[in-house]
């Protein structure tokens, strides 16, 4: 291997960084054990810039990529052009905290202009401190506005018929998660010739120990009309904590 010392410096202009910002791709990192993968091209420059200040950079084969470090970041952010039209080689880089980020720098992935790479791990503990400060409230008011939160992911789950009861078809959609509550996405469907009624305190629920316990249950609709008419269907929100 070939130690690429840290000597070259590139000086990009605030106009052209602010202008590659608002589509750049972000990559998560979550240890020394991950393999990020670059796509570079021999024909356009990449902006790739790390969580912290890199002490030093190792290319396997240096003859295939150039690499500049960008004035003005703090040993954070780079300029990388592949040498070849077609090329792959690891990049092994030293943050100042010690983190080893392993890049595969290749032309055989689609080529990105601007790369952000953020520690996951960090990302993840502070969205757990700011899901914290949400309450069951909070979380049933966004679900229900279809609104986001921070530190709460969504999740596309959708269950058809996840059980019936009373005449009543319920399908579980969408799961919203922080780190102590779960709240769920319910459509209800009146399976009945004539109008329903959903009893909240009769539903019997499919229960799973991951959820918690069911703290909260609203519906925007609870009196259904006869299935097939308008307003047969409704959707209920259910929430729990942990």
């Amino acid at each position: 291997m070939m130690r690429l010392m840290l000597t070259k410096t590139l000086i990009l202009s605030a106009f052209v960084l602010a202008s590659f910002s608002s589509f750049a791709d972000v990559i998560k990192w979550y240890g020394p054990t991950q393999t990020m993968t670059l796509g570079l091209s021999d024909v356009d420059i990449s902006h790739v810039e790390f969580p912290e200040e890199i002490t030093n950079i190792t290319i396997e084969n240096s003859d295939y990529v150039d690499v500049l470090v960008v004035e003005g970041y703090a040993n954070r952010a780079f300029r990388m052009r592949s040498l070849l039209p077609k090329m792959a080689t690891r990049a092994f880089l030293t943050g100042g905290s010690g983190n080893t980020y392993i890049v595969i720098l290749t032309t055989d992935v689609p080529y990105r202009s601007f790369v952000r790479i953020e520690d996951g791990n960090r990302l993840n503990e502070i969205s757990r401190k700011v899901s914290k400060k949400f309450n069951t409230t909070d979380l049933l008011r966004a679900m229900s506005e279809d609104s986001e939160l921070p530190g709460v992911t969504r999740e596309t789950h959708v269950i058809p018929n996840w059980f019936k009861g009373a005449g009543l078809s319920f399908e579980l959609s969408e799961v919203w998660q922080t780190a102590t509550l779960t709240g769920l996405v319910v459509h209800v469907k009146n399976d009945y010739p004539v109008p329903n009624e959903v009893n909240l305190p009769a539903i019997s629920l499919p229960k799973t120990s991951e959820w918690g316990t069911l703290r909260k249950a609203a519906m925007e609709n609870m009196r259904l009309s006869a299935k097939g008419k308008a307003n047969d269907t409704g959707i209920l929100y259910l929430m729990f904590a942990r």
